[in-house]
């Protein structure tokens, strides 16, 4: 057993070596995977140090991940560690951006050493994975929120994390630019949770991120998340916490601006619907083409638009002809256009019904807006409005 386990180890060691001198991706791991991870942490009783340098070198690159080692493999785990540093930024031979945890675990970069300092123990090391693995558990960013209280145990460690991105300058991942940075990367969404629920971080925190401070890539984003993180915190913060409250404050101020500069609010205004200020309301409109059958919400030809009152998701518009194609499009591009259907485009929302006037006197579709499913939650008044509008 423990000679073939060494001769897995080696296998997976002799193809990485190779594959990284030749920057690409190894052959061995994507088929093995399942049997090294499980001995990630067990390798120390198997490997000559300098191949356990190298495998724990080559695990962190392809997993992203840190292994839990004891006090005698802490150097070695170091080591391999500072040989990733540069190559942390390339992309394709380091699996995962994953600066800022690293940077959290391992208290240092290639720019310098956070003033909490270095990890130099296994103990340390544990408890900094612990708080890893629990921001890394989540798919969504509303899933992070519904579980506070399983973020709560890690808020001593918000000290560290402030630091942390502060030595980055809230920027988890320097491998893009503005356009295809990973705005919603949830271990940092997590970690900003966690740093949100100490009550001597959160007010720095968001300071830092509101202010203008640090150049924040996709900021509108960035700000309309933090929001939302802060209301989730809000519930548990004192009364003599004024500054955080004022930021609080703040944030809704300016997510309620963005908000009402959308042409979706603006729509919803010209058109009487009775939403409230701050409601998170939905509207679905689907119309089937003339002659379909079956009810207009299922039917297989129609013309479909999803509006919603959020500034980064405002209203998508799609339509599908059997045996033609399809159409698709939001607020913010044209995705899919097989019918040749004229572009609503940006700023004409409130110009749908002249919209299904065109492609029917382009392309000869009739969809009919008097069979439409309108669907407003319960306010049937709001539906009313929208049948009128779309008749218009």
């Amino acid at each position: 057993m423990t000679e073939a386990t060494v001769g897995l180890l080696r296998n997976f060691l002799d193809d990485e070596n190779q594959a990284f001198s030749e920057r690409r991706q190894g052959q061995f791991w994507p088929s093995n995977h399942y049997q090294i991870s499980p001995l990630a942490t067990k390798v120390s009783g198997l490997l000559d140090p300098s191949e356990r340098t190298d495998f724990y070198f080559h695990f962190m690159r392809v997993t992203g991940s840190v292994p839990s080692v004891d006090d005698k493999e802490m150097p070695l785990l170091l080591d391999a560690y500072k040989r990733i540093l540069p190559f942390l930024d390339l992309g394709g031979i380091i699996q995962m951006s994953r600066r800022h945890t690293l940077l959290f675990v391992f208290g240092f970069d290639d720019t310098g050493v956070l003033p909490s300092g270095e990890a130099i123990s296994a103990k340390a090391l544990k408890a900094r994975l612990k708080l890893i693995a629990q921001v890394d558990n989540y798919t969504t960013q509303p899933a992070q929120r519904e579980k506070k209280a399983r973020f709560v145990p890690f808020a001593d460690q918000a000290g560290r994390i402030l630091e942390t991105f502060r030595h980055l300058g809230y920027r988890h991942d320097r491998r893009y630019g503005e356009d295809l940075y990973d705005v919603t990367n949830l271990s940092f969404w997590g970690m900003v949770f966690i740093g949100l629920l100490n009550k001597s971080t959160r007010a720095d925190l968001v300071t830092d991120m509101v202010e203008g401070k640090y150049d924040l890539m996709q900021q509108d984003e960035q700000i309309a998340m933090l929001h939302r993180y802060v209301e989730a915190v809000l519930p548990d913060v004192d009364s003599d916490e004024e500054r955080f409250r004022a930021l609080a404050l703040r944030l809704r101020d300016i997510e309620r601006a963005r908000r009402n500069a959308t042409e979706s609010v603006a729509l919803a205004q010209r058109l009487g619907l009775p939403f409230d200020a701050e409601e998170d309301w939905d509207i679905h409109i689907s119309i089937p083409l003339r002659g379909s059958e079956g009810p207009a919400l299922i039917a297989k030809d129609a013309v479909r638009l999803h509006i919603r009152p959020n500034p980064d998701w405002q209203w998508d518009l799609s339509a599908r002809v059997s045996e033609r194609g399809r159409y698709s499009e939001s607020e913010k591009r044209s995705f899919q256009n097989d019918l040749d259907f004229p572009v609503l485009g940006s700023g004409n929302l409130y110009a749908f019904p002249a919209w299904l006037k065109q492609v029917r006197g382009k392309s000869g579709l009739d969809f009919d807006v008097e069979a439409a499913d309108i669907r407003v939650g319960r306010k049937r008044v709001a539906a009313k409005l929208i049948a009128q509008w779309l008749a218009s």
